[in-house]
């Protein structure tokens, strides 16, 4: 049988010549120079071909394409202009064939075709370098050999080496020519003539912005393609997803639109690439502490590097973040990996997973980062590779990672310290767009040692020094200074579980199965306590709580709907019962739970989950007019800074004083606002996002706006108070108080100085002869907006790396009793003024009657108790151990009343009325 004549044209990808002809082949741009050296190979005597070398997208193609097209416009090599170019795939040709020997035969049937073509004929080979793995170098010899002009290829670095390598004859036929990743400035200049030349093709044009971004970003969160391709086709596609201009749309494509784009494109969070949208960083911080309990140190490093990545400050040349997390078993460190991806990608599984718990031995250094003596091209790539191998950005999770050999331990330093590695194939895999977590248990034992569990010792903080020198042990020195944070995660204590398992119980109630049968799940107070108990290890965390669900709650369920069918929308009570989880079915409409809030008319109701919600909207649009308003004070600084910001500004030093003061007075009251909206705004997000807040979480929203919205009223009255308690104590109740309180009270005396207000020491709790909390009464004009700035949590760096937190709360001070607001419930987790029992309510009131008069000394007037927990409360009265008789005397202003079940008496600084009434030592009423 004779086989049909080969047509080449079949086999051909694209014909370069004829796009040129047809003016189809794009401009290629700041090649120039590579172009010249491509050319001087082509006019060289002999036949000599030149090869581009270079990754996937550094445009190799592109210059292939604009060698044909500057010959075609008579400026390029000769040959090109009289010879046909046509591009060459040895993949495709191969691919059409199930058996080697058949392809290799066609290849050479191919070769041979091209050879007797009555016109010259300049074959582009896109992949020279799979002549090595194809076995077609004999052929691709005796082709070279027998052409008689050059032919062009391109093909990647370290195949090219191995196929020169292993035929050596063709390093005298074939020239490397290197390409490379273009630099920022070249780059720049890259997409500009790109975009003109776009532009005049009839498409949008692009805002210098535009291209800014589609760097930053490519370059940021796709650190394993190279440029210039990445840039570009993110600008292509963004062209093409706003439209193309018609009629007078004119429209140039802006930074919005990359972003918007590129957040599609990689499921990378909006908000956190947008420059132009703002971050809320107490959202995240809300976000993962509420979800990740009893690990500050942790949510803290999370907040921070997350910080870093809005802020593109960040290191380019390394992971976006090498964190260590150790601590024992159980506490949430790989749950803290999960939930840094679902913030992320809005996936918990969207990471990347290994246990190295699998790479226990030497040899599997190979396995993981690959063998470059295996045949299989896999087992070259290595594990690793072959995982990252579509993820540019996301979570590398290296769980248990004390468990791997000590050579597979140094096989990280090189990804951990630069974000990148060279795998068996000697190819240079990218790490640097990626978050690289391990977990460690190793060390933990030293709390189990202490008998740490449902109460953390006072020493955590040496426990934690204790665990970093049994890790130094443990890792070598340099791994351990390549990770930019080792984050110590600590043991749960019984509040905590009881909100895991809270977590979980909400979890088991949206399964397949209990929302396809419309089946409502209510868990009993005691459920929880069961659980903790049952659930729960001091050793090992909450490992045990899932479990312990599983068998005890969900097989309960289970056993319950299969054995008795209930009817759809059947209520179904979980409780405990003989020390067993049980299931009940509830009879009757459901009640539904209320839930107490601050009213818009400042006293505490207790609403339905439907009038919650109306209550909700209500203090949305309360807040309205009020986020307006600061808006406002933003335009009018932004005008004043520009007015500073004039030509003979300084020349009338009046009018600038005055502007300087107006800005001052400004920008004190912005920090204010931007303090004070956090919680109307996170309030109105929940509202138009459909949040699934429980009717708790919805109450606890509307109060913190509600107590937002009075400190608002407080700071813009001009009748408001001029007074107000400031109480500076510790802000975790198991840390204690933090070492550098005096440093914060003597930095505070100073600033009340510095600003001209009065102040006194009124109040101070005492444990162990150290001040723990102390109370300043404070007045002066302004004073409530200058101290609201200065609420909240502060913190400081210790001397051995360890974060010490203090808290400040402003409490506004009134004539006649507080408002409801001010009272504290839970004395002993309290910010505010409060005795140590628990079960007390503290009340900050001032009582008429004592006047400017008491001129008793602070030992005899001022009385002081000791509760049972051992800590004791010094009153002090303003004014004592001197004269009264200046204006303001705050002599019964320190009453504290302390209502205890059963109700008790009360005490009072004083009850003196006047002057001549008030002596030393009058015992209080």
């Amino acid at each position: 049988m004779v086989r049909p004549p080969l047509v080449v044209d079949a086999w051909i990808d694209r014909d370069l010549t004829a796009l040129a002809r047809d003016g189809a082949l794009p401009p290629a741009f700041e090649v120039d120079d590579l172009v010249a050296q491509c050319e001087e190979v082509l006019r060289a005597a002999g036949t000599r071909s030149p090869v581009l070398v270079g990754p996937p997208g550094v445009g190799k193609t592109a210059i292939v394409a604009e060698l044909v097209r500057r010959a075609h416009e008579g400026t390029g090599a000769p040959l090109l202009r009289e010879a046909r170019v046509v591009q060459l795939s040895l993949r495709a040709i191969s691919a059409r064939f199930k058996e080697r020997a058949d392809a290799t035969n066609f290849f050479g049937e191919l070769c041979g075709a091209l050879l007797a073509s009555p016109e010259p004929v300049v074959p582009f080979f896109r992949d020279l370098h799979l002549a090595y793995a194809l076995d077609w170098e004999p052929t691709l010899h005796r082709f070279l050999d027998a052409l008689p002009h050059p032919v062009l290829g391109e093909a990647l670095p370290r195949e090219l080496d191995t196929l020169l390598e292993y035929w050596p004859d063709l390093n005298e036929q074939l020239v490397p020519i290197p390409v490379e990743e273009p630099d920022t400035d070249r780059l720049g200049r890259l997409l500009e003539r790109w975009c003109e030349h776009r532009a005049a093709q009839g498409g949008r044009s692009f805002r210098p912005e535009a291209r800014r971004a589609a760097i930053e970003l490519t370059a940021r969160f796709m650190g394993d393609r190279p440029f210039p391709r990445k840039a570009v086709e993110l600008l292509r596609q963004t062209a093409d997803f706003v439209g193309e201009p018609e009629g007078d749309d004119d429209r140039a494509v802006g930074l919005r639109d990359v972003v918007r784009r590129f957040s599609q494109l990689t499921r990378v969070p909006q908000r956190l690439v947008d420059p132009d949208e703002a971050l809320d960083l107490s959202e995240v911080h809300d976000f993962v502490s509420e979800r990740l309990l009893g690990q500050e140190e942790a949510v803290d490093a999370v907040v921070r590097m997350i910080a870093l990545m809005k802020a593109g400050l960040s290191d380019l040349r390394r992971p976006f973040g090498t964190f260590l997390f150790v601590g024992p078993t159980g506490v949430g460190k790989t749950f803290c990996a999960q939930l840094l991806a679902e913030y992320l990608f809005g996936d918990r599984n969207r990471l990347v997973r290994l246990n190295l718990a699998d790479y226990a031995e030497p040899y599997h250094v190979a396995t993981l980062f690959g063998d470059p003596n295996a045949h299989a091209l896999s087992a070259q790539q290595g594990v690793l590779a072959r995982r990252l191998a579509g993820n540019p950005f996301g979570v590398l999770l290296l769980d248990e990672f004390e468990k791997a050999d000590a050579k597979v331990h140094d096989a990280f330093l090189q990804l951990v310290d630069e974000g990148r590695y060279i795998n068996g194939r000697s190819e240079v895999v990218s790490a640097s767009s990626l978050i690289v977590i391990a977990t460690s248990n190793g060390g933990a034992e030293v709390y189990r040692e202490t008998g740490l569990g449902f109460d953390k010792a006072p020493g955590l903080r040496d426990l934690d020094r204790e665990l970093d020198r049994r890790l130094g042990q443990l890792f070598r020195f340099e791994l351990l200074n390549r990770f930019d944070r080792v984050v110590h995660f600590h043991p749960l204590d019984r509040n905590d579980i009881r909100s895991i398992a809270r977590r979980e119980l909400a979890e088991l109630a949206r399964r397949d199965g209990l929302v396809a049968r419309e089946l409502r799940v209510e868990v009993d107070a005691e459920v929880l306590d069961w659980l903790v108990s049952h659930g729960y290890h001091p050793h090992y965390g909450a490992r045990f709580l899932r479990r312990e669900i599983e068998r005890s709650v969900a097989g309960t369920l289970a056993e319950h709907i299969v054995r008795d069918n209930p009817a759809r929308g059947t209520r179904l009570a979980l409780g405990v019962r003989s020390g067993r989880i049980e299931v009940r079915t509830v009879v009757g409409p459901p009640e539904p739970p209320k839930v107490a809030v601050a009213s818009r008319s400042g006293k505490a109701v207790s609403l339905d989950p439907e009038a919650l919600l109306d209550e909700a909207r209500a203090w949305v649009a309360r807040w309205e007019p009020l986020f307006a308003e600061s808006r406002q004070r933003e335009v009018e600084a932004s005008a004043l800074i520009d007015a500073s910001a004039e030509d003979g500004f300084w020349d009338d030093g009046a009018r600038a004083q005055d502007v300087l003061r107006r800005y001052k007075q400004l920008d004190a009251r912005l920090q204010a606002d931007r303090r004070l909206l956090r919680a109307p705004a996170r309030l109105q997000r929940a509202l138009e996002q459909e949040a699934d807040l429980s009717a708790d979480e919805l109450g606890q929203l509307v109060n913190q706006a509600a107590t937002s919205y009075r400190r608002w009223l407080d700071i813009g009255s001009e009748t408001g108070p001029g007074a107000a308690w400031m109480v500076l104590g510790p802000a975790d109740s198991v840390a204690g108080c933090p070492s550098w309180l005096t440093d914060l009270v003597a930095m505070y005396r100073g600033w009340f100085r510095r600003r001209g207000l009065q102040y006194e020491l009124v109040a101070e709790e005492v444990e162990r002869g150290q001040p723990v909390r102390l109370v300043f009464e404070v007045e002066g004009p302004g004073v409530l907006g200058l101290l609201e700035m200065e609420a909240g949590e502060h913190r400081r760096r210790g001397a051995e790396g360890e974060i010490e937190r203090a808290l400040v709360e402003v409490v506004p001070k009134r004539d006649g009793a507080v408002d409801d607001a001010a009272v504290v419930e839970d004395a002993r987790r309290t910010w505010r003024v409060a005795i140590p029992q628990r079960a007390a309510r503290v009340r900050l009131e001032r009582r008429a009657g004592c006047g400017s008069s008491c001129t008793g000394p602070r030992a005899t007037c001022c009385r002081s108790s000791r509760g049972t927990s051992g800590r004791r409360w010094r009153r002090r009265r303003r004014g004592a151990a001197r004269s009264c008789g200046r204006t303001g005397c705050g002599a019964g202003r320190c009453t504290i009343r302390a209502r205890r079940r059963p109700p008790g008496t009360s005490r009072t600084c004083c009850g003196a009325t006047s002057r001549s009434s008030c002596a030393p030592g009058r015992s209080a009423s």
